[in-house]
């Protein structure tokens, strides 16, 4: 099992990076901290209201010869790209990995370190290095990080899980999102990871994370017209949940989901503090929503909305039940992993809400100084 600090954040592909942090901005109620440039990409950082203690990334190509433009134009097209996480030591995480059976990718030490194939042994006991991508090219080394990843199509079920040991990329502080015309996020709630079979992939995110099984219904009560089943897992930090869901009967939604773009992330939820403010929101800002339900699970009543979906059904889902309760329990779970920002929440007496301010027009660069702890070269894995 993989020693896992914390979940650092959530990077989401997607064809220009500026239209994406506008809409985040102005909608979701993130907070822009900063770009970056790298070969093949540039990207933002953002950090996501409540208390979850996540960042979330923007990655766009640079050019048309980018290998990000090349994931655009594939089968999985914009969309949550990978997932990071911190972990305590990349050697014992590939040592995790390799007894899991899934082979580490891309794998990179201290610079220091003598270039050898992946799957040697150091004579100094240090992870090896693999000097070459898939492509082709090599991955840009860093300074501060180990890094390795586990590869979508090698050993991640469809999905891309980005692994550094050493400082921190991203250390958002906590803050509460009080503007009246955002959606009003108190947490990541999860991330829906769409595979044939649940229990079979629940159980690995069990094996190698860590995480916890919390929901899983016997498929007797679930009924095909439902569309998928479902396993619910949650990390060990109590930062989100994953949620994987396999198809109900061949025509689900679900099962198109697999047949056009094979196992991979179907959407990420959030969790809000508000219904109706948040799909005031929506209509606020022209948003079009959709798929709107509600139900019980274990006794905890909730309600959700579909926003943002695009052409290749990717939505963004919005999620809302007993959430303020849920969300001071994940604060308590990831401790340190959400720094509070000094500002009084909506339960602190403070009822008053911030209007929306006016944006500015943005031009890259932005005239803010990108900020230390995000100064760093994210080795960027060639996926395409």
């Amino acid at each position: 099992m993989i020693d896992v600090v914390r979940f650092d954040h959530i990077s989401m592909a997607v064809p220009e990076v500026d239209p994406q942090v506008e809409l985040l901005e102005r909608l979701f109620g993130f907070r822009y901290a900063g770009r970056f440039t790298e070969d093949g990409l540039i990207g933002a950082n953002m950090d996501i209201p409540g208390v979850s203690g996540l960042s979330w990334e923007l990655i766009a190509p640079d050019g048309p010869d980018s290998y990000l433009r090349r994931f655009l134009d594939g089968p999985q097209g914009a969309g949550i790209h990978h997932l990071t996480l911190q972990v305590r030591d990349l050697a014992q995480a590939v040592d995790a990995m390799r007894a899991e059976g899934v082979e580490p990718w891309g794998v990179r030490t201290d610079p220091a370190a003598v270039p050898l194939f992946l799957g040697a042994s150091p004579p100094d006991g240090r992870v090896a290095v693999s000097p070459v991508g898939e492509d082709g090219g090599e991955a840009a080394a860093d300074p501060l990080r180990d890094v390795a990843y586990i590869h979508p199509r090698r050993g991640g079920h469809g999905f891309l899980f980005q692994l550094y040991a050493g400082e921190a990329w991203h250390t958002p502080e906590r803050f509460d999102d009080d503007r009246a015309d955002t959606l009003g996020i108190i947490a990541v709630n999860h991330l829906a990871h769409a595979y044939a079979a649940r229990m079979e992939l629940a159980d690995w995110y069990m094996r190698l994370f860590g995480m916890t099984l919390v929901h899983a219904p016997p498929e007797s009560v679930v009924p095909p017209s439902s569309g998928f089943r479902t396993a619910v897992v949650e990390a060990s930090t109590g930062q989100l949940r994953v949620e994987v869901i396999a198809p109900s009967a061949p025509e689900s939604f679900v099962a198109r989901f697999l047949d056009r773009r094979g196992a991979s992330v179907h959407h990420v939820t959030f969790e809000v503090e508000d219904w109706d403010r948040a799909v005031a929101a929506c209509g606020h800002h022209g948003v079009e929503i959709f798929g709107e339900r509600d139900g019980e699970t274990r006794g905890v009543g909730w309600r959700e909305i579909e926003v943002l979906a695009n052409a290749r059904g990717k939505p963004i889902v919005v999620l809302h039940g007993r959430a303020r309760a849920r969300a001071n329990h994940r604060a308590t779970r990831a401790g340190c992993s959400c720094r509070s920002s000094g500002r009084p929440s909506p339960e602190s007496g403070s009822s008053a809400r911030r209007a929306a301010p006016t944006l500015p027009e943005r031009s890259w660069p932005p005239a803010r100084p990108l900020p230390k702890t995000l100064a760093r070269r994210h080795p960027a894995a060639r996926t395409a």
